[in-house]
């Protein structure tokens, strides 16, 4: 095979395995000069009515970048002609713009079309001397050209697929991005109505657990009264005391799980006041250091810049210590209880995934342990009444306490554990607005007897009779009716004077606010307290008269009853 068929051969390899333009012109260029012999070389592309050069091999300048019209170039000439152009003498030949070629080392020149029909570019050959170029020379040109105009269709179609390659992986990305937005949005959607649904089963828990405590409150008032009067008259000491005053433990301890489960139920009696967290948690150290244990250390982190929350300060230690228990009981060889404050502002994202939180400021309470964790599996009982990890020796009170005292303090409450790891509650409070206040309520000793007239309603039987019997031991004159309109009628008919009304809250037919204020249209003067086996926040719509001064929370103690009768008739007239 003759020199020119090799190199003709080799550019035809090399040009269809060129990608690029530029890969392209490299091959042309060289497979030019060596099949011609040429001095230089240059490849032409048409840009509309012009020619642009594109690249040159030359052995001096040429018009590398430049664009001409194409009726005042030789390369337009040929494509506009459509066919291969040799000049012996470039100065000899009127289509030659002779200035044009006086700067540079052109003497004669070989000129093809890209692509006969339609031509979209020309490969040149110059030389350096006059030369007439041998036909074959321009076939193997020619053909070069038409291989040229194969690649450069190959270059096109390369890079539409590499754009719509490209063009393919950008919308799969953006897909992609649109699908794991709408997974997110799942999951917070799964999320939310995952909150919904235990929210709408906690409080469901709840109203259950307020009505359950409403009956067991009246039944522990008549226990736990007639225990009280019962013990009072008894010999100290004896077997019959003994027994009494093992009821009466009884009655308490039945007494203190009720009011868990009001806790639970967020209606639980509360004295909420602007208090400093940090201070909170500084004064119910020394409860938690007796009852960790020393194989336990303690350690605090207090931000001063957190702000105050509003809140009870006695149920706050309550939550603390019932957490602290939690802790103890869960590192029963050694490790560590962490108690943090810190400040927290909310967005309203963020608020969105907690329920009772509304965006702004918060106060962020962490209780953390080193211990052995909870499997995940427990984790969403976890707040539930009754529902315990700790087997008989536990009551399943604790944590549904905390919880529900964080929650009727506006708060919310957040878990995260890892089995061999540890625990850590996140507890959010809204930030107060105004000065903590670390002042305490005491309330002054004051007889328990007197002689006055007290009406009674009651609708329960077994509390009607143990209140009758209290005041009348206490020296008063008792009226005693079973329903509020026997109350009414009797507050009518009685021609002496009456001093208190003392009567049931939730009652049928008629609640206690109407109940006072029919007998207030008759008697101006009476006074009037409150007794409720519902907690005080489960009536505070019905508008109780002078409420935060004169309720009374079932089980009330024979003593306590006999004592806040005192206070308020004692109480100063408005």
């Amino acid at each position: 095979m003759d020199p020119l068929s090799l190199h003709l051969l080799k550019a035809v390899a090399d040009l269809s395995m060129a990608r690029d333009l530029e890969a392209v012109m490299g091959v042309v260029k060289r497979a030019a000069r060596a099949l011609t012999g040429a001095d230089g070389a240059t490849f032409v592309l048409r840009d509309g009515d012009l020619c642009r050069y594109a690249d040159e091999d030359a052995i001096g300048p040429l018009w590398k970048g430049r664009r001409f019209a194409m009726s005042a170039c030789i390369s337009g000439w040929a494509m506009l002609h459509r066919e291969a152009v040799a000049l012996e003498d470039v100065y000899a030949d009127p289509r030659i713009p002779a200035d044009a070629y006086r700067p540079t080392f052109v003497k004669s020149l070989a000129m093809v079309p890209i692509r006969v029909e339609d031509p979209i570019g020309a490969i040149g050959v110059y030389w350096g001397r006059t030369r007439a170029t041998p036909p074959q020379e321009l076939e193997v040109l020619q053909a070069l050209a038409g291989t040229t105009a194969c690649a450069i269709e190959n270059v096109r179609l390369c890079d539409q697929r590499r754009d719509a390659t490209a063009a393919a992986e950008k919308r799969a990305s953006e897909l992609a991005v649109l699908y794991e937005r709408a997974q997110q949005e799942i999951r917070h959607r799964e999320q939310v109505e995952e909150q919904l649904r235990q929210g709408q089963k906690m409080e469901a828990i709840g109203r259950l657990a307020g009505g359950i405590a409403h009956d067991f409150n009246n039944l522990l008032m008549v226990i736990n009264g007639y225990g009280e009067r019962l013990a009072d008259e008894l010999a100290a000491g004896s077997d019959p005391r003994n027994d009494v005053e093992e009821i009466r433990k009884a009655g308490r301890r039945a007494a203190s799980l009720v009011q868990q489960l009001l806790a639970f139920a967020r209606r639980q009696v509360l004295a909420p006041t602007v208090l400093d967290l940090n201070a909170v948690v500084q004064e119910t150290l020394g409860l938690l250091r007796r009852l960790i244990p020393e194989h336990i250390d303690i350690v605090t982190r207090l931000d001063p810049t957190v702000g105050p929350v509003r809140a009870d300060a006695s149920q706050l230690t309550q939550v603390l210590m019932n957490l602290g228990a939690n802790a103890r009981d869960a590192m029963p060889a050694r490790g560590t209880l962490s108690l943090k404050t810190r400040a927290l502002t909310l967005s309203p994202d963020d608020a969105s995934r907690r329920s009772d939180l509304k965006p702004g400021p918060h106060v962020v309470l962490e209780v953390g342990d080193t211990g052995t964790g909870i499997d995940a599996a427990a984790l969403p009982h976890l707040f539930e009444p009754f529902f315990t990890t700790k087997g008989q020796a536990g009551t399943g009170l604790g944590l549904s306490t905390v919880y529900g005292i964080v929650k009727q303090c506006g708060g919310d409450i957040a878990v995260d554990s890892q089995v061999g790891r540890g625990t850590t509650f996140r507890l959010f409070f809204p930030r107060a607005e105004g000065p903590a206040t670390t002042t305490t309520r005491s309330r002054a000793a004051t007889k328990t007897s007197g002689t006055e007239t007290i009406l009674v309603v009651e609708d329960e039987a077994s509390i009607r009779k143990l209140l009758e019997t209290v005041l009348v031991s206490k020296g008063y004159r008792v009226l005693v009716a079973s329903d509020p309109y026997n109350a009414v009628e009797l507050a009518e008919r009685h021609r002496g004077e009456l001093h208190l009304l003392l009567t049931d809250v939730v009652m049928p037919g008629m609640n206690g606010p109407a109940v006072a204020q029919q007998v207030r249209a008759a008697r101006p003067n009476v006074r009037v307290l409150f007794m409720s086996g519902y907690p005080k926040q489960e009536i505070l719509d019905l508008q109780l008269p002078d409420a935060d001064a004169h309720f009374l929370t079932k089980p009330v103690g024979v003593e306590e009853l006999a004592r806040r009768v005192r206070e308020v008739l004692d109480a100063p007239r408005p």
